[in-house]
Formats: structure tokens, C-alpha cells, sequence
């Protein structure tokens, strides 16, 4: 018979931003798994010699400039978003909801959709961000246009609509964790930013399944407690844009 880890006892030591889209996927799943945590919150922008120092001990380089998440649970101290996921939902498996799949099938699905989703629609919003002309604005759009086809037909042919929307269907996944703080960044700074609004090209492709999809991810609880506002979210993304001001038609 399978041992599992019961819930720990100290609460688990989680430093965070508040705003970070990388560590708000750790903050979902310590929700997600009914885990007993200490939410931690760094200035990034004044990082205190206490976090660098840890994350220095942690990261190979220690000349790697410190990031969150960062969590502490007993002994073990561990930094990168994803990898901060798994660890909890493998460790504390019979806690709370199980994030990534025991199917061998479901799990190489939910996976893949992780990669396809950081190798495209992660690079298009901040090409739509980064953009420095109306010729690299342009180009950004149609790229994000083709992420989101790409996803929806992605979501359409290899994930499920068998009880729910979510991409397993009726089970929430690392999936939605995963995508779900980039995609509200989405909504909520390309519009005032660019000009580009993620659900207008949804309609207008008639992409069904992703925006089922986006809904029932954004509607979850667990993102809800964790959300940043729309306010704070177009402001902290402020930085990456240069000196061009250009909007897209759509």
C-alpha cells in the first residue's frame, strides 16, 4: 500500500511578491492541496538581504538574481514555480486536490499543454508588451491571434469536455494553474496597454473550447483568493514598455 505525507504541522514558509504570475502558481497550489502556509511578501524592487541570501543557498549561481517563489517546507527548500507545484502535490498526494494527474496519459497531456501554452502564448503577450513599432506591434497580434487557434485546437483535440470545462474536463489540473495568471494578465493589461483585447480575438476566431476553457479556469476559487487587481496588473506591466505607445486594430 502507498504512504503519503501528511499535512505538515509548521506552516510551510512561502515567499511571494503578491503579484508575481510565476509564484501565484505556487500560491494556487498550496490552496488547491488545503496545505498550512506562511505567505511571506518581498518588495522585489527592494529585495531584503535575508531573501537574496536564501536564494542564493538555494540556486546553483549564487549570483542568479533572486526570484519567488521560494518555499521552505522542513528541510527542503525549493525555488521555481513549476517545480514548486509538483513537489507539493507529489509530497502531500492525498491532500486536497490532485494537480497533476496519476493517468500516464492525462499527466503527458497536462504537460504538454504547459509547453505549448510557455512556448506560445507567454512570448506573444510580451511581444505584444515589448513591441517598438507599429511593424513589431502588427506582428505580435498575428502572433498571439495563431497562440490562441493553436490552444484551442490543442484543447479541443486532446483534452476533455466530459463533466466541465476545464482541459481534463470535470478535473481542475496543473493545467489551469499553470496558464491561469497569464491569461487575466492578458485580459487585463493588453487592452489598455495595446489596444488588444484577448476576448474580442476569441469571438472572432470562434474559439469555443478556449474560451470555455479561460472561464471555468478564471472562475475558480482558488484563482479568485490569489488574483491580483486588473489596476495592479496593467501598472506592474508598465515596465516592459519602451518609448512606443502604438495600438493594434482588431
Amino acid at each position: 500500500m502507498a504512504s503519503f505525507t501528511k499535512v505538515p504541522l509548521t506552516a510551510i514558509q512561502f515567499y511571494d511578491s503578491g503579484t508575481c504570475p510565476f509564484a501565484q502558481r505556487a500560491w494556487i497550489t498550496l490552496i488547491e492541496k488545503k496545505l498550512n502556509f506562511q505567505q511571506k511578501i518581498v518588495d522585489l524592487q527592494n529585495k531584503p538581504k535575508h531573501f537574496t541570501q536564501l536564494y542564493a543557498c538555494i540556486h546553483p549561481d549564487p549570483t542568479a538574481p533572486a526570484k519567488v517563489p521560494i518555499i521552505i517546507d522542513g528541510d527542503n527548500q525549493l525555488i521555481e514555480s513549476n517545480v514548486v507545484s509538483e513537489y507539493l502535490d507529489v509530497k502531500y498526494r492525498s491532500n486536497g486536490v490532485k494537480l497533476f494527474p496519476e493517468d500516464a496519459l492525462q499527466l503527458a497531456k497536462v504537460r504538454w499543454f504547459v509547453d505549448l501554452f510557455s512556448e506560445t502564448f507567454l512570448p506573444s503577450l510580451f511581444g505584444l508588451l515589448r513591441a517598438d513599432s507599429e511593424e513589431s506591434l502588427q506582428a505580435a497580434k498575428i502572433k498571439m491571434d495563431s497562440a490562441l487557434k493553436n490552444l484551442d485546437k490543442f484543447v479541443e483535440q486532446h483534452g476533455s469536455s466530459t463533466g466541465g470545462d476545464y482541459f481534463l474536463g470535470g478535473s481542475y489540473s496543473f493545467a489551469e494553474v499553470a496558464g491561469t495568471p497569464f491569461v487575466h494578465r492578458a485580459f487585463a493589461a493588453l487592452p489598455a496597454i495595446r489596444g488588444y483585447s484577448i476576448d474580442k480575438a476569441i469571438q472572432q476566431q470562434k474559439l469555443t473550447r478556449l474560451d470555455a476553457w479561460i472561464k471555468a479556469a478564471l472562475a475558480r476559487p482558488s484563482y479568485q483568493e490569489t488574483a491580483p487587481a486588473d489596476d495592479t496588473v496593467a501598472k506592474s506591466f508598465q515596465k516592459f514598455i519602451g518609448g512606443f505607445s502604438g495600438h493594434v486594430k482588431q
